[in-house]
């Protein structure tokens, strides 16, 4: 099992703040010419996010596919397809509820689980980090105007991890108060967890940038 969970970063508009992360994506494959498919359901804006990944993936040797819409909706056979080449699986960022909504709505979940357990590279970032894993922090409410707090949201449990990617000490006070018995990893942008068969090491694009395991306790700096 490879995965890279990322705590954010700008890729579009000329920032590439995620760039030590993604050229260590390519790398995790061990192939010269990985085949790159992005899933684009948590944003309103797939196309043009597609395109931004599309010109970093390229760039890092990679062919590049996306898992459109109308493919899910109107042929699972090229969904599947897809799904079953890609080498690397790069789940992006938007609004978390839409996300699993979306993967339950089109009977996707199931395709990402066994996805999970092959050789392949599954890559989170921000709300695609969090399906992932057991729960994350999530202002997927705030997003939609539901509600003034950030919440704990269940993911898809690939990982038996809790994840909240953007770290801020506002978001960190927050959650203090709702935190209960969990370890929740929180990361900065430009930060990511790399999980090899279980084992956890920390990469950085944005050197000032950091990582934490927060508790009710202890919040321990990563390295």
């Amino acid at each position: 099992m490879k995965c890279m969970l990322i705590g954010g970063g700008n890729t579009r508009g000329g920032a590439w703040e995620t760039e030590n992360i993604d050229r260590e994506v390519v790398k995790m494959t061990d192939k010269a010419m990985p085949q790159f498919l992005f899933v684009g359901l948590a944003s309103s804006f797939a196309d043009s996010y597609y395109d931004a990944m599309k010109n970093i993936y390229k760039s890092l040797g990679c062919n590049c596919q996306y898992l459109k819409k109308k493919n899910i909706i109107n042929n699972r056979d090229i969904v599947e397809a897809k799904i079953n080449n890609a080498d690397i699986i790069y789940i992006g960022g938007g609004d978390t509820i839409k996300l699993l909504n979306e993967l339950k709505e089109y009977n996707l979940e199931e395709l990402f689980i066994e996805a999970f357990k092959k050789n392949k590279v599954i890559v989170g970032i921000s709300a695609g980090a969090i399906i992932l894993c057991n729960e994350g922090y999530s202002d997927s409410l705030k997003l939609r105007g539901e509600s003034d707090k950030y919440e704990f949201i269940k993911g898809l449990g690939c990982l038996d991890l809790i994840f909240s990617p953007h770290h801020s000490e506002e978001k960190y006070s927050e959650m203090m108060t709702e935190i209960g018995d969990r370890k929740v990893y929180s990361l900065e942008n430009g930060t990511a967890l790399k999980i090899v068969d279980g084992s956890i090491s920390l990469i950085k694009s944005i050197p000032s940038a950091d990582a934490y395991l927060i508790s009710k306790n202890e919040k321990k700096i990563l390295k």
